[in-house]
């Protein structure tokens, strides 16, 4: 009794293995954020003064100013903790920085650029974990104020 055997051809068989492989895998290649809102860009405003230590981890969003119906000049800039990723996570809650600490304060200002001093201005402390954003607004104290700067600085 003879069997017939069916052989196939030894250069066939890394083909037919290289086709299964490459049949069975997904071949659309497409890299992407892992926050898909992530904002990448940084604006810059001469109003908003931080130190050095918060150049880097506090990045400015945007600044936006209204007026209220008593024509009172409104003030909100956001600003995003940029400490993010698992080293800068790790390093933060190591060091106690996870949530990031940092204070804030509006100095109004005349038409002329002059400070105006009110008993109300006074610093204020935000924290922000990483990745978050913030928002740090303010309303003037009187009709006189025209402008802002914004100091912020890390938090003792």
């Amino acid at each position: 009794m003879s069997k017939k055997h069916s052989v196939i051809h030894p250069v066939l068989l890394p083909v037919i293995a290289v086709l299964c492989l490459t049949g069975c895998q997904n071949t659309v290649n497409s890299v992407e954020n892992t926050d898909k809102n992530a904002v990448v860009n940084q604006i810059r405003d001469s109003r908003v003064i931080t130190d050095r230590f918060l150049r880097d981890r506090l990045l400015l969003r945007s600044v936006r100013t209204a007026r209220t119906e008593a024509g009172l000049l409104r003030v909100e800039v956001t600003a995003t903790n940029a400490r993010t990723g698992i080293f800068s996570q790790l390093w933060s809650g190591l060091t106690g920085e996870n949530p990031y600490r940092f204070d804030y304060i509006f100095r109004w200002q005349d038409a002329g650029g002059m400070t105006v001093q009110t008993p109300l201005s006074g610093w204020r402390t935000v924290s922000a974990y990483p990745g978050e954003t913030v928002f740090l607004q303010s309303v003037a104290p009187t009709a006189a104020c025209q402008d802002f700067i914004l100091e912020i600085k890390e938090s003792n």
